[in-house]
């Protein structure tokens, strides 16, 4: 994973704190603005990977799980 993406979610997790998820509205705020952007940022790795450059749309997959285990963890690992 890149480092800047593992910075974001460092400063997601800190902005955090010992807030409970679901009352964080930083969180919510910045889940909105993630969900707003990934298409945009799935069309641009698509596009360099159709020029020969994977390395976003891997980044991009790798932050998803990443998230997805995040969210199994957080849940209980349902």
């Amino acid at each position: 994973m890149g480092r800047s993406i593992e910075r974001r979610i460092e400063a997601l997790e800190r902005s955090l704190g010992g807030t409970p998820v679901e009352d964080s509205e930083e969180l919510k705020r910045r889940r909105e603005e993630m969900k707003a952007s990934w298409p945009r940022a799935w069309e641009r790795a698509l596009a360099e990977e159709a020029a020969g450059d994977s390395r976003r749309r891997i980044a991009l997959e790798e932050l998803e799980e990443s998230v997805k285990r995040r969210i199994r963890a957080r849940e209980g690992g349902r």
